[in-house]
């Protein structure tokens, strides 16, 4: 639904003409977004869930359970430099879709395929999301949550968007060495396997001793300078001290409690682990003495390495965030109104990587991209006729 979609969406950000292939009733994360808060007001809005992982491309509709409608994407594919499909293997085969299928289609094409699970092992092809794959068997929510809670829910596409980056970075090796060396490249990403990355400073250890990494409730958190605090409103920070360098006096300034720095308990980084507990439960009295505001001050004029453990509309209000530009503003002419997204996570000088444009109507450019890849006006009404393809220009 997201991976896959959402690193196309990237590539046109980087300024590639995406053609996005539909079945005849959409892409099913069409229309899937989480009810609208009313404060928004009455709309019309964007749909959200979609737009992320679909800006700025081309939709054509295309029935590929028709031998006409796996023929329009062969006919596709071979004036295409890169194919992205997140198709498990029994429909890749079914639809004719498969790496060897498409290298006979164009010689020099970059594939690339996304799954749950890969296309070897005992797995292969086992259809997942990234709550099932990623989270889930990539052992990311068993680190996570306290120690005797269940596992805690997963946020809608974090597994996916990491990965859609994995996808990126493997499609643009692979057209740097097609043009090098003028040969089909095959693309294979894995969301399980990206969750392995994104674990790899645990799983470094474990692969060394076997053993799951302890998950302390924050009570009892090892080292009180690398946890989370609640304020007397409500609010939460996060503290990241882990060393090499000792903040403890920092901090002990910064908190109005001086008296710890000569306390024997406190005296270094090993002596201080021994009573982490003790210092959690001390730190959060102090702590949730006073609001957020205090503690921001008084943390940034002590150099403490810290952050407010932000709500969304937070993130969105950051000075910081718009200093980085990590949302764009966009024009959705054909619905009348303007809306903001999330621009791509990174820069790249002199390349103008920017949000091209709104999710595309389904099927809206059916008829346009069927005439560049040379079917002409009574091949693409029959087509149409036929159901193989949606009326065109999604009328």
């Amino acid at each position: 639904m997201i991976a896959a979609p959402s690193a196309a969406a990237l590539l046109a950000d980087m300024g590639a003409d995406v053609i996005k292939v539909e079945p005849p009733t959409g892409d099913i994360l069409r229309g899937a977004h989480r009810p609208i808060d009313p404060s928004a007001g009455p709309g019309p809005h964007p749909d959200g869930y979609f737009t992320i992982d679909n800006r700025g491309k081309r939709s054509i509709v295309v029935d590929l359970g028709t031998e006409a409608g796996t023929d329009v994407v062969h006919r596709l594919a071979a004036r295409s430099d890169v194919f992205v499909t997140n198709l498990t293997d029994d429909r890749l085969a079914r639809y004719r879709l498969r790496s060897d299928d498409l290298r006979d289609v164009r010689q020099d094409l970059v594939y690339a395929s996304l799954g749950g699970y890969g296309s070897v092992g005992p797995l292969a092809g086992k259809p997942g999301y990234d709550w099932t794959a990623f989270f889930a068997r990539g052992g990311v929510s068993s680190l996570l949550g306290e120690p005797d809670g269940p596992p805690p829910a997963f946020r809608p596409g974090q597994g996916d968007h990491t990965t859609a980056l994995a996808l990126l970075s493997a499609i643009l090796v692979a057209l740097r060495e097609r043009d090098r060396t003028g040969q089909f490249q095959r693309v294979e990403v894995a969301l399980f396997q990206v969750a392995a990355w994104t674990l790899a400073s645990d799983l470094s250890m474990s692969l060394i001793d076997g053993t799951q990494p302890p998950k302390p409730a924050r009570a009892e958190w090892p080292n009180p300078l690398t946890c989370r605090y609640r304020c007397a409103d409500g609010r939460w920070v996060a503290l990241c001290m882990p060393g090499p360098r000792d903040y403890w006096d920092s901090f002990c300034i910064a908190v109005g409690r001086t008296e710890w720095i000569f306390d024997e308990r406190y005296a270094d980084v090993p002596t201080r682990l021994g009573h982490s507990a003790e210092l959690v439960a001390a730190i959060d009295e102090v702590i949730g003495a006073e609001p957020l505001e205090h503690w921001a001050s008084r943390f940034d004029e002590a150099g403490v390495i810290w952050a407010p453990v932000q709500r969304l509309p937070d993130v969105i209000a950051d000075p910081q965030a718009e200093a980085l530009g990590v949302f764009s503003t966009v024009e959705d002419r054909e619905a009348g109104f303007t809306f903001r997204t999330v621009s791509a996570p990174f820069h790249v000088e002199g390349a103008g990587i920017a949000v091209r444009g709104p999710a595309p109507v389904l099927g809206r450019h059916g008829r346009e991209v069927l005439a560049e890849a040379g079917f002409g006006d009574d091949e693409i009404d029959a087509l149409d006729r036929a159901g193989v393809i949606r009326p065109a220009d999604g009328a």
